[in-house]
């Protein structure tokens, strides 16, 4: 039986109140939607709206620090001649600014602080756009270097000593057999120091050698940062103040994991190479003798041999993790991995460091190919790029974290 058969009045006064809280809400929803209409329309014009207001601020706020970042840095040149840290005289060679002498990078720095100004006197959208484009060009290909490369390198060996570590930790407290092994790894490495069986010594080279580096090159790495740093500000204020546009055409996922593959292989040859200083054939390195870079390496003393290896790991773990943006262990936990088995991989923790990685690969890549110029026969140069293929592996890697983004984004996990 009908509701309205038991109660016929209560459905007209019930009906009326509820077709006008219908038209109450409905109205509501509608202002709403306009109101979100103008929210995007706003953000779509770059304008006040929440989803462009960072554009909109990054662009009209930034190119004025930067600009007197570049003319603070020539007055600083210009004053101290010893601080130029660039030209013939200086020991890193892997960049274009080895071959820019102090004059010339005075000149090239007032010029860009100059420009900079300009955009920010004159504020056209479009003006802005080439100043700034113009200014991470030559940031990027002039004045950085891949010196932000083999910092990054030198920096995974004792991130990936903490990672293990790590691992252990949680593994033993889990009662994980794969943690119980690790920690018996450990263990026996710390016995054959302990015993003699592993000499001291070279470790102790070994650290002797980074600080001496470090104290070397240490000023030098600060300024190959800050002029990445530049190069990326302005490419961001480049990117900043071009109007949005729809969202891109989803990626290939067959290509994807193609290009995924690509970018794991190319950490291949350094990967391998330096894993072999471990043995009597080390592989791939500069002779001083020759003043060459040979496939060969004649001789290696113990210190440098375990730097190599230490690298090697590190590009090795670099490969495999490259490898996870198009594996199922790079979605959810395998179940080797104590605490964390079976959850899914939160999207970030994979993205960003693959994108800061795709991003230092493109920031070295003009000192790279200015390294390969510097060699004396075409196989060396050769030789290099397939051990540093930067300008090819930033671009492949770039391309398989946005397909693995969009994956992860746009498509559910099954389980």
């Amino acid at each position: 039986m009908a509701v309205a058969d038991v109660h016929p009045a209560e459905p007209t006064r019930d009906g009326g109140r509820a077709q006008g809280d219908g038209v109450r809400r409905d109205g509501v929803r509608q202002g709403g939607a306009r109101r979100d209409g103008a929210r995007q329309g706003g953000a779509g014009q770059g304008g006040s709206g929440r989803g462009g207001g960072w554009r909109e601020r990054f662009r009209s706020r930034a190119p004025l620090p930067l600009s007197l970042v570049a003319l603070a840095v020539a007055a600083l040149w210009l004053a101290a001649p010893g601080s130029y840290p660039y030209g013939m005289a200086s020991p890193v060679t892997v960049g274009v600014n080895h071959w820019i002498e102090r004059d010339l990078g005075i000149v090239l720095l007032l010029a860009s602080g100059a420009a900079g100004l300009v955009a920010v006197a004159v504020r056209r959208p479009r003006i802005v756009t080439v100043v700034a484009a113009a200014e991470a060009a030559f940031f990027l290909g002039a004045m950085s270097d891949a010196a932000v490369l083999s910092t990054v390198g030198y920096a995974a060996i004792p991130a990936l000593a903490v990672g293990v570590a790590a691992f252990v930790v949680t593994g033993c407290v889990r009662r994980h057999p794969a943690g119980y092994a690790g920690a018996a790894v450990l263990a026996a490495v710390a016995a054959a120091f302990a015993t003699g069986l592993l000499d001291t010594a070279v470790i102790t080279s070994y650290l002797g050698n980074l600080g001496e580096g470090l104290g070397r090159y240490g000023v030098r790495i600060l300024w190959s940062w800050l002029m990445a740093a530049l190069a990326l500000a302005w490419a961001v204020v480049a990117f900043a103040a071009v109007p949005a546009s729809g969202a891109p055409a989803p990626p290939n996922p067959r290509r994807g994991r193609v290009v995924t593959i690509l970018a794991a292989l190319c950490a291949a040859p350094y990967a391998v190479a330096r894993l072999s200083w471990a043995t009597p054939w080390p592989l791939a390195g500069f002779d001083p003798a020759t003043d060459r870079t040979v496939l060969l390496i004649p001789a290696l003393d113990p210190a440098t041999r375990l730097q190599g290896f230490l690298i090697g790991l590190g590009s090795l773990a670099a490969l495999v993790l490259t490898l996870g943006l198009t594996a199922r262990w790079g979605e959810v936990f395998p179940r080797w991995i104590p605490a964390l088995r079976g959850r899914p991989v939160p999207v970030k923790l994979a993205v960003i460091p693959a994108a800061i990685a795709a991003i230092v690969f493109a920031i070295s890549s003009p000192g790279v190919l200015a390294a390969a110029a510097q060699h004396s026969t075409w196989q060396d140069a050769l030789l290099f790029l397939a051990l540093f293929p930067c300008p090819l592996w930033s671009p492949l890697l770039a391309a398989a974290t946005h397909t693995y983004w969009h994956r992860r984004t746009h498509h559910p996990l099954t389980p």
